[in-house]
Parts: C-alpha cells; sequence; structure tokens
C-alpha cells in the first residue's frame, strides 16, 4: 500500500485491520469521517442524514458525434427496465483538453 498522506492520516485516526486502503476508508466513512482533499485532512461530520433521493442520475460522457446517440442507448435500456426519463439534457461541451468530447445527463425515476 502506498503511502499517501491520506492513508498515513487514516492511520492515525483508526486502528482497524485491513487489506486494502479502500476498506479502511469505508470504515472511516460509516464512523462519519470524510476526507477534504483540499486541505489534506479527515473530517469527522455528524451532521444528520438527509433522506436519500428517490432519481437516479446518469451522466454520459463521450466523444461529440457520439454522446446523443450514447445518451440514447442508456435511455432504452433504462425505459426496458422499467425507469422514466424524467429529464435529459443538451450536450455539454467539455473543455480544453478534451474539448472533443460531450456530457449529457440523464435523470429516471424508478416506476415499478
Amino acid at each position: 500500500m502506498k503511502k499517501t498522506a491520506k492513508y498515513s492520516k487514516a492511520c492515525q485516526i483508526l486502528t482497524f485491520p485491513h487489506h486494502t486502503q479502500d476498506e479502511l476508508y469505508a470504515e472511516l466513512n460509516r464512523l462519519g469521517w470524510y476526507w477534504q482533499a483540499k486541505k489534506k485532512e479527515w473530517e469527522r461530520d455528524d451532521t444528520p442524514a438527509k433522506e436519500a433521493t428517490k432519481l437516479i442520475r446518469i451522466r454520459v460522457w463521450a466523444a461529440k458525434d457520439m454522446v446523443e446517440d450514447a445518451a440514447e442507448l442508456f435511455l432504452e435500456g433504462a425505459e426496458g427496465n422499467g425507469l422514466r426519463l424524467i429529464e435529459k439534457s443538451a450536450p455539454y461541451p467539455c473543455r480544453p483538453p478534451n474539448q472533443l468530447e460531450s456530457r449529457v445527463y440523464l435523470t429516471f425515476e424508478n416506476v415499478k
């Protein structure tokens, strides 16, 4: 395992038997700890959780000339599995150096 700042600080907070860094991070998250990348610190947050969204949101990211077709593939598959499309965005172009790519956002609700 790499001795990153995130991992080293996680080990200082929690002694937890783990085989991978992800196992340790998951346990910290379960206990209310979250990594603040800008501060390079683990912070504890005991804010009560809001109710989870009932919506399913998908970002389709592909080459500009493929993104609409790719979004349609996801749309057809989702509708065939009991989801109803609520919103489909127009393609958003990506910034350089990815300017030849675009994103489409799809929002569904479960109707089953």
